[in-house]
């Protein structure tokens, strides 16, 4: 494998300390993963769904406590009210989804963090190596491991 490493500029020289490069690796994903933080989002699709709860309840009220009844405007409330039933179903399923998505990406950079922080740590003699299978080890989902051993299966290992 060729070696990709650019050339020291000025008074850089090159990182002999692969560990380093693991811990500086480790902090990077860290951060990434705490920048994954989605709450204004799913704030927001609740105090939605909760708005859209609260005007469905006051149509309803609106129409019982009105005196004449006009066929157009119940229509179209009974109109609004469905819709805004499948509203916020999408919006459940979608916020649901969204959670969903973000604990699997949390897992991930969770694994990559702490073997990435072992790396850094670990007292290893020349030559040795951190396994894919000291990797799975780390796995807490079974989509990790599926993901695992897809790469696996497609590196040919």
């Amino acid at each position: 494998m060729p070696d990709t490493q650019a050339a020291p500029t000025g008074g850089e020289r090159p990182e002999a300390n692969e560990r380093l490069v693991c811990a500086i690796l480790a902090e990077q994903v860290a951060t990434l993963r705490d920048r994954m933080d989605a709450s204004a989002t799913f704030d927001l699709l609740w105090r939605t769904t909760a708005l859209l709860s609260w005007l469905s309840g006051l149509m309803g009220d609106l129409t019982r406590h009105t005196t004449h009844i006009n066929p157009v405007l119940d229509r179209e409330r009974a109109e609004a009210v469905t819709e805004i039933a499948e509203i916020r179903r999408a919006l459940d399923e979608l916020a649901f989804q969204q959670a969903q998505r973000q604990d699997f990406a949390r897992q991930l950079a969770d694994c990559v963090v702490t073997a990435l922080e072992r790396m850094a740590v670990a007292e290893m003699p020349p030559g040795t190596h951190f396994s894919s299978a000291d990797l799975a080890e780390l796995y807490v989902s079974e989509d990790q491991r599926k993901l695992h051993e897809a790469v696996v299966k497609r590196l040919g290992a």
